[in-house]
């Protein structure tokens, strides 16, 4: 009996050590993961109206630096007297700098001074600068770029409103006109040396005419007296026919007498009068002395027209964009002078962004935007003032669309940082409503394509290319089908399940 209990005994613990006692196959067999199934949720046809995120760089436009400028008086040293503070900003024609006590001004243009500018100078840089002078209320008449007596007027006019003295001639040009003085007085006294000459030639041939007219008259005098004489000599007086008297023929001869010494007298006069004449000579060709005078007078006016204010090419900076922005100082009072003096900058405060390709597409010029720095704790807004009309230009990638935005305030806080930009944007489909999917259902091919994996009623799958498109919050992202079939409803790949039962969060994103 003991003997058949221990057999009994010991089949019931095999029996329960086998039922309990597993090998490792059978273990390895049992701990291997079930089969997994596809999370998968419904294409949905919706409305998706989001924003346009990005970020961007703030700047003041037109930034540019300003070097220190050769003196128009060479024999001064360029030392600092007045630089302004940064941040300053300085309207057309204000004062820019001041070097050794001369200015500098800032104007608008587009074209630099290339040269110091003199009267009789023309050029379409001192067009310019005769623009800028009205610009600032002082007219240099007609802008024909011609730097002549109306503008000069308007230099002087315009450094005096500022308190400085324009620049004058040097000494050389002075020493010009004065000896081209000197050589217009030389040939202006041969010239009228000539003339003299000449006046006493005709003077004195005027009086030999004039004593020959009287000798001819005293000749013709003589005559007719002496005619007279005879004719009463021969026994009738001249006047009355009558024998003359003794004293009628005293009288008679006594005229003959007096016409003698008139001839005499005049033949006298006569004489001298062509000695004077000979002493002077002939006329001389005045021609000569007039030409050099005149050509001398001509170097004269045009060495004086050289005489007045000049414009030194460093007294005088250009600026497209007014007013500039003082954006940092590199010298101060007292320095000496050398290479880079400030920086400066237009007023204007632009920030330069970008976007996607897809995103270009739903932005516009004149878009509204919200700028965000919360680290001053910045918020306000602004407007997209550039579109890019093509992708990679103004140094963004080649898959992005550059834009500029300007901000409804001028912030100088907000120079040179980052800042987020979010531009309110909606969906460009036909009636508002796209195709949309979970971010989670888009991936991406080896060439580059983006698809969707569709589970289909059999259990299997096809994929479709799409292009995305807008994204809303919660991961919705817009879809177009460019190569496959999808609609509203049909099922797509979010991910895989590796229980029997769908985890909840897969339920979740099915119901969503």
């Amino acid at each position: 009996m003991l003997t058949l209990l221990a057999v009994v005994v010991a089949a019931v613990i095999g029996w329960v050590a086998g039922s309990r006692i597993k090998s490792p196959a059978q273990v390895a067999a049992e701990a291997e993961p079930p089969e997994a199934s596809l999370i998968t949720v419904p294409v949905v046809r919706m409305v998706i109206a989001n924003d346009v995120v990005t970020r961007g760089t703030v700047r003041f436009d037109e930034p540019e630096a300003v070097m220190t400028p050769q003196l128009a008086i060479p024999e001064l040293s360029p030392v600092v007297t007045w630089v302004p503070a940064v941040g300053e900003e300085l309207e057309e024609g204000s004062l820019l700098f001041e070097l050794a006590g001369r200015p500098t001004f800032a104007l608008q243009g587009d074209l630099p001074l290339f040269r110091t500018v003199r009267p009789g100078d023309r050029g379409e840089d001192i067009a310019q600068l005769q623009t800028a002078l009205g610009h600032v209320g002082h007219d240099p008449g007609v802008v024909d770029g011609i730097y002549g007596p109306d503008t000069e007027g308007a230099v002087r006019r315009f450094y005096a409103a500022h308190g400085y003295e324009p620049v004058g001639p040097d000494d050389a040009l002075l020493e010009q006109v004065e000896a081209n003085q000197e050589i217009v007085d030389g040939a202006r006294q041969a010239y009228n040396a000539v003339r003299a000459h000449n006046a006493a030639v005709e003077a004195a041939q005027r009086a030999v005419t004039s004593a020959a007219a009287d000798l001819a008259a005293a000749e013709d005098a003589l005559e007719l007296a002496q005619r007279r004489l005879q004719q009463a000599l021969d026994g009738a007086h001249p006047d009355t026919g009558l024998p003359p008297t003794a004293a009628e023929i005293e009288e008679l001869e006594a005229a003959v007498a007096t016409g003698e010494e008139s001839v005499a007298t005049t033949a006298e006069a006569l004489q001298v009068a062509q000695g004077e004449a000979d002493a002077v000579g002939p006329t001389q060709d005045i021609g000569p002395e007039r030409k050099a005078l005149n050509e001398a007078l001509e170097d004269l006016a045009e060495v004086k027209s050289q005489v007045g204010a000049i414009v030194p090419d460093g007294e005088f900076l250009f600026f497209n964009v007014f007013p500039i922005r003082i954006d940092s100082v590199a010298v101060q009072r007292g320095d000496v002078a050398g290479g880079e003096l400030m920086q400066v900058s237009g007023s204007r405060l632009a920030i330069d962004s970008s976007v996607s390709i897809e995103e270009g597409q739903l932005i516009e010029e004149g878009d509204r935007v919200a700028i965000e720095l919360s680290r001053l704790d910045i918020e306000l807004g602004g407007t997209i003032s550039v579109k890019a009309s093509r992708p990679g230009t103004n140094g963004v990638a080649i898959d992005e669309i550059y834009i500029e935005i300007l901000p409804d305030e001028v912030r100088g806080e907000l120079n040179n940082t980052n800042v987020k930009i979010t531009i309110p944007v909606a969906t460009r489909s036909s009636g508002g409503e796209v195709l949309a999917v979970p971010a989670a259902a888009l991936s991406a091919t080896g060439s580059g394509d983006t698809i969707v994996t569709v589970e289909e009623a059999d259990g299997g799958t096809r994929d479709v290319a799409v292009i995305p498109g807008l994204s809303a919050p919660g991961g919705m992202v817009e879809i177009t089908v460019t190569d496959g079939e999808l609609g509203e409803g049909d099922r797509v790949v979010v991910g895989l399940n590796q229980g029997s039962q769908r985890t909840e969060d897969s339920e979740a994103s099915e119901e969503e």
